[in-house]
């Protein structure tokens, strides 16, 4: 993929995990999961757990996804992005058994949406020009990366922010690089630049709790959110104004659609974002978006940074996002990927 950086290191490949499952009905359901150190999971771990799990999985009616989560869940409660490769491959069976997009089938809020593109960590004067780039593209939301280094960060909005003019939407994120005391620095000055929210600026829970208690910009977790049964105590303890939600951490399309409605419950907006994935794992994350109210934002763009594209179905046109209309998730997916 071509290489982009944030405060964690840098990213030219991404090793995806894919998913098959065939029905004796002749339907065919595709997922894809990318196990990394956020999931705690390798390569290796997630290629063992699937050679358990596809016992476990095989013979099962695929179309009764509970049934089938519940499986996965008493072999372990890890590995999720092997789980969310087969839940999303369920997903897509049970809108090819109904001929009909997965986000029907959920309940169709939205036809399309935009998405944020990423502007890699670099000096203010290479970051403000990736900027120009992708506004030129016809992107309007753009989502910067940041380090530890207070100054630099603000120095890095400061010049963006000249360079695209007001009525580009900036959103940025730390990765959790910043310390305290910096990250409340650097958001009182880079709140004259008309931020939509600064994503995991600190590490920790209690720093995220106690910077969104006083923050003038709003603050969005990622790193902080973990799995399903975590989020009910986040949410009790206030630490974020926006959920950023990863099929692949929460283990699938099934405990993201609990975990937006958590949020829901709680008034707590999400966005639906991503790891180096593929249009596969991309357009799942879009279907639970285009179908959810309580999810405002999507940033789903790591697909497009993809040398070799594994599948096709997503389109993005002028920074606005939507699926192929065609059954389950509607991606055509190349056959190449399940030769041995």
């Amino acid at each position: 993929m071509t290489a982009f950086t944030t405060a964690t290191g840098g990213v030219s490949n991404a090793s995806c995990f894919f998913v098959r499952i065939q029905t004796d009905a002749g339907l065919t359901g595709y997922g894809c999961g990318y196990p990394t150190s956020m999931t705690d999971e390798s390569a290796r771990i997630a290629q063992f757990f699937f050679s358990q799990a596809e016992r476990i999985v095989k013979g099962l009616n695929p179309t009764r996804i509970e049934d089938v989560e519940g499986k996965l869940e008493s072999l372990s409660y890890a590995n999720p992005s092997v789980k969310s490769a087969i839940n999303m491959a369920c997903w897509d069976i049970l809108g090819k058994k109904y001929d009909a997009p997965l986000y029907e089938l959920l309940g169709y809020d939205k036809p399309k949406l935009p998405t944020s593109v990423t502007v890699s960590i670099d000096s203010p004067e290479s970051m403000a020009r990736q900027a120009e780039f992708w506004v030129k593209k016809g992107f309007s939301i753009l989502k910067l990366k940041l380090g530890s280094d207070a100054d630099a960060n603000i120095a890095s909005v400061r010049d963006v922010r000249k360079a695209v003019g007001e009525t580009v939407t900036l959103r940025v994120d730390a990765n959790g690089a910043m310390s305290l005391a910096d990250a409340r620095r650097f958001l009182d000055a880079a709140s004259a630049f008309d931020i939509e929210f600064v994503e995991q600026p600190v590490s920790t829970l209690d720093e995220m709790c106690a910077l969104t208690s006083t923050s003038p910009i709003r603050i969005a977790a990622d790193e902080t959110i973990g799995g399903l049964h975590d989020f009910p105590g986040l949410l009790s303890r206030q630490a974020f104004h926006v959920a950023t939600l990863k099929l692949n951490k929460l283990g699938g399309i099934s405990p993201a659609l609990k975990v937006v409605g958590m949020a829901e419950a709680a008034t707590v907006p999400c966005m639906m974002g991503c790891m180096a994935e593929t249009a596969i794992s991309i357009a799942a994350s879009l279907h639970v978006a285009l179908a959810r109210r309580n999810v405002k934002y999507i940033d789903l763009d790591t697909f497009m940074f993809l040398k070799h594209q594994p599948a096709e179905g997503v389109k993005v046109k002028k920074g606005m996002m939507q699926p192929r209309h065609a059954p389950g998730l509607g991606v055509d997916v190349d056959k190449k990927l399940f030769k041995k």
